[in-house]
C-alpha cells in the first residue's frame, strides 16, 4: 500500500463553547434562540463601550485544563488578535495569546495519548449563514466564551483525529462546560495534514480543513485529504497549503483559500482588561468533576460490565441519572437502570420519564434489601411513571395489598392440579420436569399477585408430598 512510504501528520484545533449564562466578555445572555435578539452594544463593538470578564468561563476552562493535567498560569491576561470580518465588529477579537490559561497536557484515548499544546479562552464570532448568492450574519453568537483546544501535530491517522475529538466532546459534556454539539456548532473542529515520505526529515506543506460538523465527518476528512495529498506525490507534483471545507453531500474536500504567508494579527495586550492574579487558592478551590476515563475505572470496580459502561459514557444523560440516584450497589443498579428505565427513554425520550434518580434510587435500595421483591420493582416503575404524583410508600403498599396469601395461593395450586392431572401422571416420577411445567402456568394464575419465591416454596412442598 502507498501509505505505508508516507508518514501522516495531523493536528487539531477544537472551540468549545461554554454553557455559561452570559458571553464572554458582556452581560448579553448567552443565547442562541431568535437571531440577532441576545447583543448588546459592546458586542457590537460600540466606541466607549468595555469589557467586563466572565468568571464562570474562567472556571470552566481551569475544570478543562485541570482535567487535561495542563500548567496552568499564575496571570490571568488577554490580548487582542486584530483583523477585519463582518462575523466581528469591533475590528478585534479578544483572546490569550501570550498568557494562555492551560499549556502542556494530555488526554488518553483509547490505547493511545494525545499532547495537546495549549488552550485557551476567546470570545465566539457571529454565525455565518450562507443562501445562494447572500450571506446572513446572527449576531448572538457574537461574544459567546470559547475555550481553543490545540494538539501538538502528534496524530498520525484519520481515525484517531476523530477518536480524540470525540474524547474530547465527551470530556466536555462530563465536566458540565458545554453542550459539545458538533451538530449545532457548540464544538467546531479543524484539522490539520501533511503527509511526506518516511525517511524525510522535514514536514511538508500542511492543507487545514476547518468547521467539520460531525465525528464520522472528521474521519472521512481527513481520510480523503490523506489519499489526496498521497497520490499528489506520487505524481511528482507539490500539495499547496491552503484551507478546505469538507462538502458531506459530495463527500469531498473543497478548498476555501490559498495560503501564501502567514497572517500577521499585530498581537498586542488587551488594553481595557489588566492582568489578574490566579492563586493557587482559587485554583485549588475548583471543584473537577470525574472524566470518561475516571468514571470508567470506577465502574469497572464496582463490576459493571463493559456493555454497560460504553453505554453510560456515550450518554450524559444516563451517567447523570444514575450518579445522582446515589447507589449503594453500582452493579445492580446499572442492570435495573438498562433493564427497566432505558426501555422507557427509548420509546418515549428523556422528557417523558417521570421518574425522578432518588425515586430510583430508594426503589433499588428496597428491593437489595429484600423488602420488595423483581416483579413489585418492575411494577413500582411502570406506575411510577404513569402517575408521577404517587409516592414510593404508597406504591408498595398498593402493590403488597394485592398480594396473595398463602391459602390463596395453595387453592390456586388445586385448581392447577385437576387442570393438569395428565401432565402430573406421566411426570409423577420426575418432580424436576414436573416442577418446571407447574410453575410459570401457577405464577400465570396468580396474575403477578404473589411473590415468585412463595410460590415455588409451596410448588416445591406440594411435590415432596406427592
Amino acid at each position: 500500500m502507498l501509505n505505508n512510504k508516507y508518514l501522516v501528520t495531523i493536528g487539531v484545533e477544537i472551540h468549545l463553547e461554554l454553557n455559561t449564562k452570559a458571553k464572554m466578555f458582556s452581560n448579553s445572555p448567552n443565547s442562541s434562540g431568535q437571531p440577532n435578539k441576545f447583543f448588546n452594544l459592546f458586542d457590537l463593538g460600540y466606541l466607549g463601550t468595555l469589557p467586563k470578564i466572565n468568571k464562570k468561563a474562567v472556571e470552566k476552562a481551569i475544570i478543562l485544563a485541570k482535567s487535561l493535567k495542563m500548567e496552568i498560569p499564575s496571570v490571568l491576561a488577554f490580548d487582542r488578535k486584530n483583523y477585519f470580518y463582518p462575523d466581528l465588529p469591533k475590528g478585534f477579537q479578544i483572546t490569550q495569546q501570550f498568557y494562555p490559561i492551560g499549556k502542556n497536557g494530555s488526554i488518553k484515548v483509547g490505547d493511545f495519548t494525545v499532547l495537546i499544546e495549549r488552550i485557551h479562552l476567546e470570545e465566539d464570532t457571529a454565525k455565518q449563514i450562507h443562501k445562494e448568492n447572500q450571506t446572513f450574519f446572527d449576531y448572538n453568537r457574537c461574544g459567546v466564551p470559547l475555550i481553543e483546544i490545540v494538539t501538538y501535530p502528534v496524530l498520525d491517522s484519520a481515525e484517531k483525529a476523530a477518536q480524540y475529538v470525540d474524547e474530547i466532546r465527551k470530556l466536555a459534556l462530563f465536566l458540565g462546560i458545554s453542550d459539545a454539539k458538533l451538530e449545532n456548532g457548540s464544538l467546531r473542529a479543524d484539522i490539520n495534514i501533511s503527509v511526506r515520505e518516511k525517511n524525510q526529515e522535514f514536514f511538508n506543506p500542511k492543507v487545514e480543513i476547518k468547521n467539520i460538523n460531525s465525528i464520522s465527518n472528521i474521519q472521512k476528512a481527513a481520510q480523503l485529504e490523506i489519499e489526496e495529498q498521497i497520490n499528489t506525490y506520487e505524481k511528482g507534483q507539490k500539495v499547496s497549503q491552503v484551507t478546505k471545507k469538507f462538502n458531506d453531500k459530495l463527500i469531498k474536500n473543497q478548498t476555501l483559500r490559498t495560503k501564501t504567508d502567514a497572517i500577521d494579527y499585530k498581537y498586542f495586550p488587551e488594553p481595557n482588561l489588566p492582568y489578574i492574579e490566579l492563586t493557587k487558592e482559587f485554583i485549588d478551590s475548583i471543584q473537577v468533576p470525574l472524566s470518561p476515563l475516571e468514571i470508567q475505572k470506577n465502574l469497572e470496580k464496582h463490576g459493571v460490565s463493559t456493555f454497560y459502561i460504553n453505554q453510560i459514557l456515550n450518554n450524559f444523560e444516563f451517567w447523570t441519572f444514575l450518579k445522582n440516584s446515589n447507589p449503594e450497589n453500582w452493579s445492580q443498579s446499572v442492570k435495573l437502570f438498562f433493564a427497566e428505565i432505558v426501555p422507557i427513554i427509548n420509546k418515549n425520550g428523556f422528557d417523558q420519564l417521570y421518574i425522578d434518580p432518588d425515586f430510583f434510587g430508594k426503589s433499588v435500595k428496597k428491593l437489595l434489601d429484600n423488602q420488595i421483591n423483581n416483579s413489585d420493582f418492575r411494577q413500582i416503575i411502570e406506575i411510577k411513571n404513569k402517575e408521577p404524583n404517587l409516592e414510593l410508600e404508597s406504591i408498595i403498599k398498593t402493590i403488597l395489598d394485592k398480594k396473595l396469601s398463602d391459602d390463596e395461593i395453595k387453592s390456586l395450586l388445586a385448581e392447577l392440579v385437576s387442570e393438569e392431572t395428565s401432565q402430573i401422571e406421566q411426570n409423577k416420577n420426575n418432580k424436576e420436569k414436573l416442577f418446571k411445567i407447574l410453575i410459570g402456568k401457577l405464577i400465570k394464575k396468580t396474575k403477578g399477585n404473589a411473590d415468585p419465591k412463595k410460590v415455588n416454596l409451596i410448588l416445591t412442598e406440594w411435590l415432596k408430598n406427592l
